[in-house]
């Protein structure tokens, strides 16, 4: 199953090499990224510190994300290394090397020196965060110092990171299981199952793991909401109809960052549609057509899309009314949208930290942070903002 994966992972990605994310060195079709205007700077983006985690790693599937618990944020490079950091200052207060948690024999036959360690992350709860490894296996560690906790053998690789509550960890891998562990002892409570297409985006939507219920999108372009304890499915739904002749014209794969708020979850997925769906009669609220790779980010009573194309559209989330589009950014394949303090945030390839208003969508701040680019989304905290760039250093600003 995993060869099969990883085939067809090479088959989309030389038939996709005219889109944006998808784009092949020398293809005569490559569209070229809108080149950055100038703009009126109405905030400062300034920098607090920058550390590098570890290093970097060519493949765009792999969206290191950092996570933040109290006073600590973690974060994890494709090498293997895992560092805890103060929110504050940076400084170090631990860094483990995930391949140490293998014995010499189990390194040998997990790893190698051309594979990136660390491929889906990171996760937390309270007390613990966990990463989805090269091995295909979820491994939890305890956040006071970065010992292990337990690890256990998924169905296949986590490109997603594993989510975590004081209860259970909650797993996606990439031939579409959604796997559910006690979050103690790493006992494996349950599995979904879906049916993979034959042709994929190369990557997983990150589950939401909340009190009632968790909610997974997949390559199918199918939402459900399982029953934490059993996995069953309260439902499970068909995001868009997909169109065309050809398995890639017809491809509608969520990969893509889910959001909820309340009851209503908002989710967008390639070629098929961005929706809102209620969740406790599984009902659509509204929706628009949209095709996005990397999905949606909420705040301020808005619901912010990143289409495929790079452009960036606001919705108000609960009428889904357009409020504002922004397509300066058109195929600069910018990340996941974020919000911190009154502000829009997102990536881009080429290295900019982009800050924008939700009210309008106009640019108040732009920085340069990745002299390799932004692929991972940022975090935030208020009016602070960490991201991760392609270069494995971890950088921390405040909007001012």
């Amino acid at each position: 199953m995993m060869s099969m994966k990883l085939s067809l992972v090479v088959v989309l990605t030389i038939a996709l090499s005219g889109c944006s994310w998808f784009q092949l060195d020398g293809d005569d079709d490559v569209r070229e990224p809108f080149k950055l205007e100038s703009i009126t700077k109405e905030v400062d983006v300034k920098q607090l510190w920058s550390t590098k985690v570890g290093n970097g790693t060519d493949d765009k599937a792999i969206r290191l994300v950092p996570a933040i618990s109290g006073s600590r944020i973690f974060a994890a490079a494709a090498d293997g290394t895992i560092r805890a950091l103060q929110l504050e200052t940076g400084r170090e207060i631990w860094r483990v090397q995930i391949r140490d948690v293998y014995s010499q024999d189990e390194r040998d036959n997990a790893f190698s020196k051309d594979v990136d360690a660390i491929t889906g992350g990171i996760g937390v709860n309270d007390d613990q965060l966990a990463v989805g490894t090269a091995a295909g296996e979820i491994v939890v560690l305890n956040q006071s110092d970065g010992s292990l906790a337990w690890r256990a053998r998924t169905s296949s690789e986590l490109l997603a990171p594993p989510q975590l509550d004081a209860e259970i960890a909650v797993t996606h891998s990439i031939d579409g299981k959604i796997s559910a562990f006690n979050v103690l002892d790493g006992e494996h409570l349950w599995t979904y199952s879906t049916s993979v297409p034959s042709l994929t985006l190369r990557g997983t939507t990150t589950p939401i793991v909340t009190p009632e219920y968790i909610v997974a999108g997949f390559s199918s372009g199918r939402v459900a909401l399982l029953n934490r304890k059993t996995g069953m499915a309260g439902f499970d739904e068909l995001l868009a109809v997909s169109k065309g002749k050809s398995d890639l014209e017809r491809l509608i794969d969520i990969d893509g960052a889910m959001g909820i708020v309340g009851a209503t979850l908002y989710v967008a997925g390639y070629q098929g549609s961005m929706v809102a769906i209620n969740l406790n009669n599984a009902q659509v609220e509204w929706g628009h057509e949209a095709s996005s790779v990397v999905g949606v980010g909420e705040g301020f009573g808005n619901v912010y899309l990143a289409h495929e194309d790079s452009a960036l559209s606001a919705y108000d989330a609960g009428s889904g009314k357009v409020l504002w589009e922004l397509d300066a950014l058109t195929y600069r394949y910018i990340t996941t949208p974020v919000t911190a303090s009154s502000y829009v945030v997102v990536g881009d390839f080429d290295g900019y930290l982009h800050v924008i208003a939700q009210s309008d969508g106009r640019f108040v701040g732009r920085r340069k942070v990745d002299g390799k680019g932004l692929y991972s989304q940022a975090v935030t905290n208020g009016n602070l903002v960490y991201i991760l760039g392609k270069s494995g250093t971890l950088s921390a600003f405040e909007i001012r």
